[in-house]
């Protein structure tokens, strides 16, 4: 697998015990940050983000994105 979206398709293309079993062993070969603490590995976490490939939002799709936080936060 190459490419992202190669990599999405398998990982959708999942049972959910797959899933699961996935989640698991990524959990367990790199533990979740703290992000409460400061450390070296949050940085360089945060410093990969801003360095990252990445697209602005438009106004239409962040509105979309907000209400769907909406809708389910007032579900939940």
């Amino acid at each position: 697998m190459s490419t992202v979206q190669e990599i999405k398709a398998a990982i959708d293309g999942l049972s959910p015990v797959e899933r699961a079993e996935l989640e698991h062993l990524l959990r367990q070969s790199s533990p979740p940050l703290d992000l409460e603490v400061d450390s070296p590995e949050l940085e360089a976490e945060l410093l990969k983000a801003a360095d990252g490939p990445f697209m602005p939002f438009s106004p239409e799709d962040l509105r979309k994105d907000c209400e769907a936080v909406l809708r389910t936060q007032r579900r939940g």
